[in-house]
């Protein structure tokens, strides 16, 4: 447990937790394949990297038989690089995918097929055991890792082509956790191209060049934790300008209740009717409130000059008294020239729009006091 929780596997438990949650949470609100694709990589990539833990590993292969753990993990491993393979076809290969796709899983099932006969050919003392001098001269450890490798080395090569293609016609957000995600699965490959290098080159010809095996590891871990922040970026970044436009909401419909309260006082039939289901919300507050502020200004607008939407734009205090004036009349019950006239600026063409004049007049009323 405590190999489990050490610095690194915790941030990439983390990391694993936060994109599986951004994945899952677009699967809810759109479950299509290309979201399924993604959220399998996300999912497999997670489940083999709890498997690489020997306080899981180990249950694993006390339950199942020894070297089922290790099985399992680069299983896994190529299942969600196979995902993660048939996103990309899905996105790019239009009515011919699902032709494409049938023929992605032939490698894949081939590399597990392999995996599994070659791990039961092992020597039993052997099964399950990391690769390195004491393990590489023996077949059945060799040909496990190098086929495994092999399928990680093609699925890792072919996401960073299809990512880096994309990245000529992503969005700003969108391309830097590409760019990430590229980098990622680059590096990842370097270490599994290292560390193929070193069974070939060990199993084949003898030497033990330690070197690649070694620079496979880092490779790896770096690569996985910069595929996983490429992931989980563009999610978070959503998820913070989500809560900066809530909060924004919340302060401006805060600072409309000036404005709002008046008219509200003086047209009590611009209040909104909703069902009970739909009155929660910021944002719909905050719409709600900018429409009824606008329907109120519009049944006063007779009692109002027909420049007040200018005067709004340029001189929020002059209308704050011109509108306090109106609404005087109004409740005097003075006659009107019965006109609905301009009420807001001229080009103010959608609520946001409409939002910073109404800002400054419910400001202007405030200070007017």
């Amino acid at each position: 447990m405590s190999t489990l929780l050490s610095p690194v596997n915790l941030i990439a438990l983390l990391l694993f937790a936060a994109a599986l949650a951004w994945r899952i949470y677009q699967v809810t609100r759109a479950p299509t394949v290309p979201n399924w694709a993604v959220t399998a990589c996300v999912a497999g990539f997670a489940a083999a990297f709890l498997l690489q833990q020997p306080v899981v590993s180990d249950e694993v292969d006390a339950l199942l038989g020894r070297g089922a753990a290790r099985v399992a993990n680069n299983a896994l491993l190529a299942c969600g690089l196979c995902a993660l393979v048939i996103f990309f076809l899905g996105s790019a290969l239009g009515p011919r995918r699902y032709r494409r796709v049938a023929a992605e899983l032939v490698p894949l099932a081939a590399a597990i097929t392999l995996m599994v006969v070659t791990m039961a050919l092992t020597r039993p003392e052997l099964r399950g055991l990391p690769l390195g001098p004491s393990t590489i001269h023996d077949s059945g450890v060799a040909v496990f890792y190098l086929g495994a490798g092999l399928y990680l080395i093609y699925g890792l090569v072919a996401c960073t082509t299809w990512i880096v293609r994309y990245l000529r016609v992503a969005d700003r957000n969108l391309r830097i956790g590409l760019r990430l995600g590229a980098i990622g699965l680059a590096c990842a490959a370097a270490g599994s191209i290292s560390r193929a290098l070193y069974i070939v080159v060990a199993w084949v010809f003898g030497p033990l060049v330690k070197v690649l095996l070694l620079l496979g590891v880092p490779f790896v871990i770096v690569g996985t934790m910069l595929f996983l922040t490429g992931v989980t970026y563009p999610g978070i970044r959503a998820r913070i300008a989500a809560l900066r436009r809530r909060r924004q909401h919340r302060r401006e419909h805060e600072a409309l209740a000036p404005l709002w309260t008046v008219l509200v006082q003086a047209f009590p039939s611009i209040v909104l009717r909703t069902p009970p289901r739909q009155r929660g919300g910021v944002h719909r507050g905050h719409y709600r409130r900018v429409i009824e502020i606008r329907d109120g200004l519009v049944q006063l607008s007779p009692y109002l000059d027909a420049g007040f939407g200018e005067v709004v734009a340029t001189d929020p205090g002059a209308a704050a008294a011109a509108l306090k004036t109106a609404l005087e009349r109004h409740a005097a019950g003075e006659e009107n020239d019965g006109r609905a006239k301009q009420v807001l600026p001229a080009g103010a063409d959608d609520i946001e729009s409409d939002v910073r004049p109404l800002l400054a007049l419910s400001a202007a009323m405030t200070n007017g006091k």
